[in-house]
Formats: structure tokens, C-alpha cells, sequence
């Protein structure tokens, strides 16, 4: 019996979160169902206060709010503070929650300068180049051929400007990644 692998999946329609958000008051377009709460709700219910937020059903439907963490369950351990409260992203202020930085994640540090975030060349080609490295170093002398890495495009369908394509579509044609295609990307590695 012979070992057969075609090519590799990085991750399937991987989602940016919160990376690039520009408002972390503003709920996501796309995905919701059931409660959903903005990033800013989030930061809270997982700091043990309780929340009204807009309930989706069926998806994409609102139907009214509805009260979420009644019990103020704590997503941190006790004594350790929610890790975006530590970085001044928000704070609780006479017993009540504010925003600090609403754009804090569309930003990113570069020699102490904040600088927009690019999201294809400062998170996901470098992820999509290490990952290539870990798979060429565990079949290494394996006698392989050229393999496919597959590379779904990000599922962020907040940010138009990312643009879709089909699942692996430039790795099938071109038998191998390219990172700094044209067709694909404008980053430099």
C-alpha cells in the first residue's frame, strides 16, 4: 500500500475576527444567528456583566434582544482581569462599561508608530508561509513531488476589499504557493 496525499488545506474559510475592525460597537453584517453581540458586548459578558443583545432567528433575522449572562459568569479566572481591559481597550468606569478604543484592532504597532493593518500581508501570508515550511520540513525525504497547498480566502465578508476566490484555486493552477503572486497579493516576503 502506497501513501498518497494530495495537497494540504490550510484552514477552512478561515474568519480575521477582529483584526481591522474599525468599530467594536458595530455587530458583524453577516454573521448572525441567535444572540449576537457586538465585540464590545463580548468583551463584557466575558467579564461577568450581564447584556441585552440582538437575537437573530432564523439567521440574519432580528428578533428582538434577549438577555444573555443573567448568572455573571466570568470567562477569567478570579483575581486576573479580562485581557483586553489590561491593554486599555476598554474599562469599567462608576460601575459600568466604556470603550476606550473603538479602532484598536484596525491598528497595528510598527517602531512604536500605529499603522493600519494590512490583513493579507501582515497576518495571512505569513501564516500561509509558515505553514508551508512546517509541511516541506515533515515530508522532507519523502521522495514527494511538488504538493498542492490549498488556501481558502478569508471568510471576512465584512471587509470587501479582500476579495474571494474559489478554495485553492491559485495552488491548483501554479503547482505550488506563491505568496507574492500578483494575481493574489501585493506583499513582500
Amino acid at each position: 500500500m502506497e501513501d498518497n496525499v494530495v495537497g494540504f488545506d490550510t484552514l477552512n474559510e478561515p474568519n480575521l475576527g477582529m483584526i481591522g475592525w474599525h468599530d467594536l460597537t458595530v455587530g458583524s453584517k453577516f454573521l448572525k444567528q441567535g444572540p449576537s453581540p457586538t465585540w464590545f458586548e463580548s468583551f463584557q459578558l466575558g467579564d461577568g456583566f450581564e447584556k441585552r443583545v440582538t437575537n437573530y432567528n432564523p439567521s440574519l433575522v432580528p428578533a428582538g434582544k434577549c438577555l444573555v449572562n443573567a448568572k455573571h459568569v466570568r470567562a477569567w479566572k478570579t483575581g486576573t482581569t479580562c485581557v483586553w481591559r489590561r491593554h486599555g481597550v476598554w474599562d469599567v468606569v462608576d460601575g459600568r462599561p466604556v470603550l476606550l478604543k473603538q479602532d484598536y484592532f484596525r491598528w497595528r504597532n510598527e517602531a512604536g508608530v500605529r499603522v493600519p493593518v494590512d490583513l493579507s500581508c501582515d497576518y495571512f501570508v505569513p501564516f500561509a508561509m509558515r505553514f508551508k515550511l512546517a509541511i516541506d520540513k515533515a515530508i522532507e525525504g519523502r521522495g514527494c513531488g511538488p504538493l498542492l497547498i490549498f488556501l481558502d480566502p478569508t471568510t471576512d465578508f465584512e471587509d470587501v476589499s479582500i476579495g474571494l476566490w474559489p478554495t485553492g484555486a491559485f495552488s491548483l493552477p501554479m503547482q505550488s504557493f506563491s505568496p507574492t503572486h500578483p494575481k493574489f497579493f501585493s506583499c513582500h516576503i
